[in-house]
């Protein structure tokens, strides 16, 4: 049974991301119009709405987090419109060790990411870990 294409997508946009490979993000994988969500109350909290806006988000954010952060999908919930990745997220920063579950709700919208909802377990666990 092949993988179906938004599982795909997504997966696609972790593996860049744990590249480091922004630009391929940005003109591959996000619309035009595109809107990430961000909960908490720390510096990377927040809504991005455009590729500029989301592409320095994901730039702070690897910034931030190093080369050891990673998200790792358990298992992928797909529909035509949507996917859900539950996911591990892992990740160290000088003495800070981050290992925390959550959920990434995609929108997607003519093969592209259009929206991204994130769903940390603890969403202070993750301020704490970025401040």
């Amino acid at each position: 049974m092949s993988e179906h294409p938004n599982v795909a997508l997504a997966r696609d946009s972790y593996d860049a991301l744990a590249k480091g490979d922004l630009d391929y993000i940005r003109d591959h994988l996000l619309t035009d119009d595109v809107i990430f969500h961000i909960p908490g109350r720390g510096s990377l909290a927040g809504d991005y709405q455009g590729k500029e806006q989301v592409i320095n988000y994901l730039s702070r954010f690897t910034e931030a987090a190093g080369k050891s952060m990673r998200f790792e999908p358990d298992s992928f919930l797909a529909s035509e419109e949507q996917v859900a990745a539950l996911l591990r997220i892992r990740g160290e920063r000088g003495d800070r060790v981050l290992d925390e579950r959550g959920v990434h709700v995609f929108r997607i919208t003519d093969g592209k990411i259009s929206e991204r909802w994130s769903y940390p377990h603890d969403s202070q666990i993750i301020d704490e870990f970025f401040a």
